[in-house]
């Protein structure tokens, strides 16, 4: 498009003004506080695929490239300050795979970030660089069918993860996840679950597309069908037995190596030669202490005190990660 100089203005001043005008364009169109951070520096570009077919993708060898993008997803309803254990998964995740973004989904609409653990994230500046905070509504019902009141939160956030992958997708790991390994060799599939022999799918970390027809299937698996009564149904039970059992295809499946097995997570805590290591996450348990083996209770609240001696496997994790020795003096500064 041609435009006409005025008479009174120079071309040289013209374009003066034009980079003076495109700076304040560019300061005043940076996000606000409120959206948080800009985008990670490191991004990658992604193999496109808008949709898939029997025909067309194979979830065994998956893609030629990444299909998912580079995104580790958190829920929090209703809390958002961070814990030792909170801390320690989200570093795990920064040191072990390097994404370009933690979106945090939470249901706080004037989010703080306050608190010890979240000053250490701020003086780790790359870390804190990738850290961005999306509003997401608690559910209170599924295709008009109330949530248990008791379970609201935990089944809410069923709901919740499978929502967040379909309109990003991504990574999606639990609060008490912990990465040991990058995931990036699954970031080619469609989805990727934990699905061991002769047991139910494990929600604690998923990896899909954000077209994915089993995440679709999954939430469409609750019409009709949401007992409010049942811990477990609906997000393991009838995607397995209903989806997954008959069409196999859907996902790339994982045996063991995510973790999600109870009888994997408490050699954490009960099994001093408990090989971790092999591994590429592992579920920490972390909100299921009440009911679990007692000697893992005799350490109720980790901190970055008492990980520098405890015996377990755990211990070792957490060490190894933060660079700390049971020797070393604790720091109120950070590990």
């Amino acid at each position: 498009m041609l435009f006409r100089v005025p008479r009174r203005f120079s071309y040289s001043s013209v374009f003066v003004g034009l980079v003076i005008g495109c700076c304040f364009y560019s300061f005043f169109s940076q996000p606000s506080s409120s959206k948080l951070f800009a985008q990670s520096n490191d991004e990658e570009k992604l193999v496109v695929i808008d949709t898939f077919t029997d025909d067309d993708f194979n979830n065994e060898t998956g893609a030629d490239g990444f299909i998912v993008p580079n995104i580790i997803h958190f829920i929090r309803f209703e809390k958002f300050q961070l814990n030792f254990v909170d801390y320690v998964v989200l570093k795990a995740a920064m040191r072990n795979h390097r994404p370009d973004k933690f979106y945090y989904h939470t249901n706080i609409k004037n989010v703080t970030f306050e608190g010890k653990y979240w000053e250490w994230v701020k003086n780790e500046k790359d870390l804190w660089s990738r850290i961005e905070v999306k509003y997401l509504e608690a559910p209170t019902e599924i295709f008009g069918q109330k949530l248990s009141k008791g379970w609201r939160f935990f089944h809410g956030s069923d709901i919740g993860r499978i929502r967040v992958l379909m309109q990003y997708g991504g990574i999606y790991l639990d609060n008490d996840c912990f990465v040991i390994h990058s995931l990036d060799k699954y970031r080619k599939f469609e989805c990727v679950i934990n699905w061991d022999e002769r047991q139910f799918l494990g929600t604690q970390t998923v990896i899909a597309h954000k077209n994915s027809r089993f995440i679709a299937l999954w939430l469409e698996s609750y019409k009709d069908n949401y007992h409010a009564d049942k811990w477990y149904y609906n997000a393991g039970e009838r995607p397995t037995t209903e989806i997954l059992v008959k069409q196999p295809h859907l996902i790339h499946r994982v045996k063991g190596d995510f973790g999600a097995g109870t009888g994997v997570s408490m050699n954490l805590y009960t099994n001093p030669k408990f090989d971790w290591r092999p591994l590429d996450v592992i579920h920490l348990l972390m909100n299921h202490r009440s009911y679990l083996d007692k000697r893992y209770n005799l350490t109720p609240v980790f901190d970055e005190n008492n990980i520098r001696t405890y015996e377990y496997p755990f211990g070792d994790m957490v060490r190894d990660l933060l660079d700390i020795h049971p020797a070393t003096t604790p720091s109120s500064n950070g590990p």
